[in-house]
């Protein structure tokens, strides 16, 4: 059994914003409580801020015991002293790093770079106990995969657990690397985190040919990571 995480953006009246997430340690339960799923080989993928909810349950939840993950164009940058729902207050207070291209789209990759040496601003990776399975686009414009893998590959190997980790990484790909023949989106409409009323164009990223392969190889190669460690072993 797979789980499919997404972030949801909301916004309250006054202009400040939360991040909702689809899944939580009470669904968890009744996933694993289901007669028709085997409890012990349950897997969760996050994809973008979806990633938030993945490694942080991954490592520290005493209740969410996954048997592999996937987090696709995400980060593991994080303040680990504050609950889930108020992580967009930490995006937030690191807005004025994001800027604007020639077209006028947002890019918002900025927001968690230099990836922090701080322990406390990150997911201790290096606890990871399950697969964890990486898919990054080396030309993301909204976050700042590639370089939260290489601290991912980084930290992981000093604490001796790298042999867990795989990382899919695509040349000329951008944020939404999502499933086989999904529609190629460069740029998007998009509601802005810190404004109510403002509305504005984020910039993804990635060229139309080389992400649509990205996503075909890459959807393939997720499904094999998953069948492999749902499926194999004891």
């Amino acid at each position: 059994m797979t789980v499919f995480v997404k972030g949801v953006w909301w916004l309250r009246r006054e202009g400040r914003s939360r991040l909702q997430f689809h899944v939580r340690k009470a669904a968890y339960r009744v996933l694993e409580q289901h007669p028709q799923i085997l409890g012990s080989r349950i897997a969760m993928l996050g994809l973008s801020l979806g990633s938030i909810v993945t490694f942080r349950l991954a490592v520290y939840s005493q209740v969410v015991k996954l048997r592999c993950a996937v987090c696709i164009s995400g980060s593991h940058v994080q303040p680990i002293d504050r609950p889930m729902e108020q992580m967009m207050s930490y995006f937030e207070e690191n807005h004025a790093k994001s800027r604007f291209d020639e077209n006028n789209y947002l890019i918002c990759r900025d927001l968690l770079l230099p990836i922090p040496t701080d322990p406390s601003l990150k997911v201790d990776v290096g606890r990871l106990q399950c697969p964890l399975l990486l898919v990054v686009g080396e030309d993301d414009q909204n976050w700042p995969a590639y370089e939260s893998a290489a601290d991912i590959k980084d930290m992981m190997e000093r604490a001796g657990n790298s042999h867990l980790l795989t990382v899919l990484t695509y040349k000329n790909a951008g944020h939404l690397i999502e499933p086989a023949f999904s529609p190629f989106s460069r740029s998007s409409a998009f509601k802005s985190i810190t404004a109510v009323s403002q509305k504005m164009v984020v910039l993804w990223g990635g060229e139309m040919v080389t992400h649509s392969r990205a996503q075909e190889d890459s959807w393939r190669k997720t499904l094999v990571f998953l069948k492999e460690n749902l499926y194999g072993g004891e």
